[in-house]
């Protein structure tokens, strides 16, 4: 450690405010907050997970299929 961090030891710290570079309380005016992550980080806007080619999709097993195919790894 050098010697001007431990000069100051018997002194209190002193901290200073800075203030928010905002000039206005409106988010959209932010231009850290308007960076072009709407559409590739939050998805658009459509919220919960997005489905690829959802029509592909096979039909879902009745409750019946399901009972009898637990009964059968369950073996």
């Amino acid at each position: 450690m050098s010697d001007s961090t431990n000069q100051n030891k018997g002194e209190e710290q002193s901290f200073t405010i800075q203030p928010h570079p905002a000039t206005t309380n409106d988010p959209s005016n932010d231009p850290a907050l308007n960076t072009g992550l709407k559409e590739g980080v939050f998805g658009g806007g459509k919220p919960g997970p997005a489905v690829v080619n959802a029509e592909q999709l096979e039909e879902p097993l009745s409750r019946e299929e399901l009972a009898k195919r637990s009964a059968e790894l369950n073996k």
